[in-house]
């Protein structure tokens, strides 16, 4: 079967790339992982996904929005669409939120994500840009 898409999953949590694989992955999406903003962006160049979903708080508390700026500044990755997942505003870290600038991102989910949802916006995204 001929995959729908390349999906990239940028989050430190191996459970939750494991949870986002296995759905996207059965619903016929090719997913990456990156566990680092870095590696995360070294696989966008590479391998050009079509859709992206990145944690906010990785190995620092805005680890994700500082890789959104990187992506939109790269002329070869700004038009790739961005989904941001956190569950920042559960936790100490939510005072470095930035909240004074609006964020490069397409859409913005808190987790848990139920994979339903997840799914809906990878059909929508990815079958919006073949």
């Amino acid at each position: 079967m001929a995959s729908k898409g390349k999906v990239l999953v940028i989050d430190d949590d191996p459970d939750f790339c494991e949870f986002m694989r296995i759905g996207l992955e059965s619903d016929g999406f090719e997913v990456l992982t990156a566990a680092t903003g870095k590696l995360g962006l070294e696989l966008m160049r590479r391998e050009k996904p079509q859709l992206v979903f990145l944690d906010v708080v990785m190995a620092h508390p805005t680890e994700g929005v500082d890789v959104t700026a990187a992506i939109k500044e790269d002329p070869e990755l700004w038009d790739i669409p961005v989904i941001m997942l956190t569950s920042i505003m559960d936790t100490e870290y939510i005072g470095h939120f930035p909240t004074d600038r609006p964020l490069p991102v397409d859409q913005f989910l808190t987790k848990p994500v139920p994979m339903a949802e997840v799914l809906r916006i990878a059909n929508e995204t990815v079958g919006a840009k073949r």
